[in-house]
């Protein structure tokens, strides 16, 4: 693979030993689920010895089969000054519900080059469901392309509590109202993408490239809309935006400043 910029080969290659260790790693965590301990990392959340050795399974494969492609992982880390491509990797996301045994924890993948994100993985370890998505080539769930434009709008958004009031009102008009979220950011992305969740506010988002790149892309590539609320343009660094269905883009994007504004008036709340 080149490091700089991959084939379609390379990629559509690579996407296919991520899902092979994704699944090969399956029965491995569903065994720890709600049994594992964890400490805290320095931001505050989770990790278990289990995030560790997914991961460090999930480098050694690519390691065998691609080397010299810059690979990184939550775990292991990285920093701001990233190689024009590369493949990031969040062995698992939501572990607080992997350590409740909440079947919302996934693993994600995603390659980022040229600036923006070209292809990514969700894999939902408690269902066997596997979402794919490349760039401008559509989304994918267990091989069945996903498309919101042929999806009613469901009734149903995400948020957190803080911005429920203010968020109806948006959205009434709509007919969607929201409620609390799942734990697990990807999880949360696949709901969109299938079409059971109008949409998810990555509002005040906490996290970091690995937590959100992997699912605006599958939902963008799903047929759904990215709203950037922080900067005016979606970039794959962005943590402050919605993932939705399509009807409600152009609700939401008109008024990107306004949910700018109640990131900032609700923050401390």
């Amino acid at each position: 693979m080149n490091a700089i910029h991959p084939t379609q080969d390379e990629i559509e290659h690579a996407l296919a030993v991520i899902q092979e260790v994704f699944r090969s790693c399956r029965p491995y965590v569903l065994e720890r689920a709600g049994k594992s301990s964890h400490t805290d990392k320095k931001d505050g959340s989770p990790v278990t010895a289990a995030d560790l050795e997914v991961e460090k399974r999930i480098l050694a494969a690519m390691a065998k089969h691609f080397p010299g492609v810059p690979v990184y992982g939550e775990e292991t880390g990285y920093g701001e000054d990233l190689p024009e491509a590369f493949w990031l990797f969040d062995p698992i996301d939501g572990t607080q519900s992997f350590v409740e045994n909440v079947p919302s924890f996934t693993s994600m993948a995603v390659l980022i080059q040229g600036n923006e994100a070209a292809a990514s993985i969700i894999y939902n370890i408690s269902t066997d469901d596997m979402y794919v998505a490349q760039k401008d080539k559509g989304a994918y769930k267990n091989g069945t392309r996903l498309d919101l434009s042929k999806v009613r709008l469901p009734r149903v958004a995400y948020c957190k509590e803080r911005f429920f009031k203010p968020l109806d009102a948006i959205l009434e008009p709509k007919g969607v109202h929201c409620e609390n979220g799942p734990s697990g950011g990807g999880f949360g992305f696949t709901l969109v993408a299938d079409g059971l969740s109008a949409a998810r506010f990555n509002m005040l988002g906490g996290g970091y490239i690995h937590d959100y790149a992997p699912g605006a892309l599958l939902v963008r590539e799903a047929g759904g809309a990215i709203v950037p609320i922080k900067d005016d343009v979606y970039t794959y660094k962005l943590r402050s935006f919605v993932a939705c269905h399509p009807e409600l883009e152009p609700v939401l994007l008109p008024r990107s400043h306004e949910l700018r504004g109640l990131e900032i008036e609700l923050a401390d709340k």
